[in-house]
């Protein structure tokens, strides 16, 4: 299926995400230098090197972001497409790729107040400031075009299956954002487990020896 552009976003409705992304540092993903520069970071559900797809880190340490771009999905987002993940991308400049690891049509929106910065996809330019775009990154190469001033993107796409777990990959909406002493938390339904800041799963890679 081609890539279709939505209709607008409104401003406001980014406000709040962008004031947020303006005031927090959410540091660099190594992980993702292989395919451009900058800030790129992922809520919701994401692969884990040795252990089965579960929520991520950058969900637990940031839950109030985390609130509101759910929020602004569920205006947004779902009306178009379902998905399990969010990417967040700060200035992040893209090389040509396509998203190996994802399946099916995501939602990218920019926002920010940065000027050119177009998605190319297969050689066609679109304008996605402030205007969702519907694209299936894993079937379509694309990258994005020089700017000035700050980008912000958010990409809501879905992780493929993996064979290696069974086929099975958590649904975002196991968890939620609950407000708890005072504290913004996501909250596993399943049992009720809490994360937040330095309360999340067990990292992959902890108490493992040392070669």
């Amino acid at each position: 299926m081609p890539p279709r552009l939505l209709s607008y976003v409104p401003r406001q409705a980014l406000d709040k995400i962008e004031e947020y992304l303006k005031s927090h540092n959410l540091g660099i993903n190594r992980y993702r230098k292989q395919v451009g520069e900058g800030i790129s970071k992922t809520q919701g559900i994401v692969s884990r090197r040795c252990l089965p797809p579960d929520i991520s880190r950058m969900s637990w340490i940031h839950p109030y972001l985390f609130k509101l771009i759910l929020e602004f999905a569920d205006v947004y987002v779902k009306p178009y497409c379902t998905f399990t993940s969010i990417q967040i991308n700060d200035n992040y400049v893209c090389a040509p790729h396509k998203d190996v690891n994802n399946i099916g049509e995501s939602y990218i929106v920019g926002f920010g107040n940065y000027q050119g910065g177009q998605l190319c996809i297969e050689d066609m330019d679109y304008d996605i400031r402030l205007r969702g775009l519907l694209f299936d990154g894993s079937q379509l190469k694309h990258w994005t075009k020089p700017w000035i001033h700050n980008r912000y993107t958010l990409v809501f796409h879905t992780l493929a299956p993996n064979v290696r777990w069974n086929l099975q990959v958590p649904l975002i909406s196991d968890y939620e954002v609950i407000s708890d002493n005072e504290k913004w938390k996501i909250r596993r339904k399943s049992d009720n487990l809490l994360l937040w800041g330095k309360f999340g799963l067990p990292h992959p890679l902890k108490n493992r020896k040392k070669k």
